[in-house]
């Protein structure tokens, strides 16, 4: 089990595919990274922070690209971001690839060094990446690497330019200013608080191409499996949680059904919740409400439809628990996050 930062190998592997392509040789690139040059890099190998940052600032000493970010973000795929990549590629829509990066990101970027944040502010959604670790210096080309290639994955996800309102970083701009720009197609700022993208909350909604809900599925198994096998075992909450996504539009949400799939007796599972502190019934209900936000949002479903997404045998009970989650019925909560939108 890992205890310090580390980054996964396929986000190390697009940038040595990046410098190459630009007539770099990993061998010097590993050098002026101080990294020795039989430094492994397989599908398993995972990487410090600290060398990943070395490796970003070397190759664009190297190449003398201001804009080396932008180049490795614009060859990002499902691979570059481990399985979870392909399990976000098999979601709905954008938004619920957003809501899925918290529980698997730890396959890119190990927690510690820095963490994802996606919040809602009127009419936009904002989208930002923070360091936590004050003794690994920020690095300006890493955080320009990220959130260009949040924004180029999301582009390839759903096939269609996806507009953004603007574009922030907290180091100075350091020239290239207008490679950014045209870029990300919209005002980039420097010396600002954060590192952030900032879009229309409308483009939650936005389906990906590649939506398929049983190949999701099997995604989202495999990423679990590579969290538990990478890091350990998630604790009994998380799970439950992961066990109960497959089996809620079978409406099988049960108890029986969730301690099977876990390969534990009922009362086992039931014990363990307890020394977590939470229970069964808590955990579904934090899921439903998560998946009910994304679900109510997608215009294209109707509440029927979100009610058995959800394992509801009625649509009525949905409505019921989403009054209570909420403190308005679905219909409603999606007129008024539409008229918000019209607003802007």
């Amino acid at each position: 089990m890992h205890t310090h930062s580390t980054v996964g190998s396929g986000f190390i592997g697009g940038l040595l595919d990046t410098t190459q392509r630009l007539g770099l040789s990993r061998a010097d690139l590993l050098a002026r990274a101080g990294l020795a040059a039989d430094t492994v890099l397989d599908a398993n190998s995972r990487w410090p922070v600290a060398d990943v940052v070395a490796l970003f600032e070397a190759a664009q000493r190297l190449t003398g690209r201001r804009d080396i970010g932008l180049e490795f973000a614009t060859q990002v795929r499902p691979g570059t971001f481990h399985v979870l990549g392909y399990a976000l590629m098999t979601c709905r829509t954008l938004g619920e690839a957003l809501a899925l990066v918290p529980h698997y990101r730890r396959l890119v970027f190990d927690i510690g060094y820095s963490e994802m944040r996606m919040t809602e502010q009127g009419a936009h959604a904002v989208l930002e990446w923070h360091v936590l670790q004050p003794q690994l210096a920020y690095s300006p080309v890493l955080a320009e690497a990220l959130i260009a290639s949040w924004f180029a994955f999301g582009r390839w996800m759903a096939g269609v330019p996806l507009p953004l309102r603007q574009v922030t970083f907290q180091h100075a701009a350091g020239g290239a200013g207008e490679a950014f720009e045209q870029f990300f197609g919209c005002p980039v700022s420097f010396g600002q608080d954060t590192n952030a993208l900032v879009f229309e909350r409308s483009l939650l909604a936005m389906p990906l191409l590649q939506a398929d809900e049983t190949l999701h599925l099997a995604m989202r198994e495999q990423a679990r499996a590579a969290m538990e096998k990478t890091f350990g075992s998630p604790d009994i909450a998380q799970q439950v949680r992961a066990a109960l996504i497959p089996l809620m539009p079978k409406c099988e949400a049960t108890l029986p059904h969730t301690a099977r799939a876990l390969g534990l007796p009922t009362r086992s599972l039931q014990r363990r919740l307890a020394e977590a502190h939470t229970s069964f019934g808590q955990v579904l209900d934090a899921v439903r409400k998560d998946l009910a936000k994304v679900y109510v949002r997608d215009v294209s479903l109707s509440m029927l439809d979100v009610a058995l997404l959800l394992g509801y045998a009625e649509q009525s009970s949905f409505t019921r628990a989403f009054k209570q989650w909420l403190g308005m019925s679905p219909l409603q909560w999606r007129r008024e996050t539409a008229q918000q939108l019209l607003r802007k």
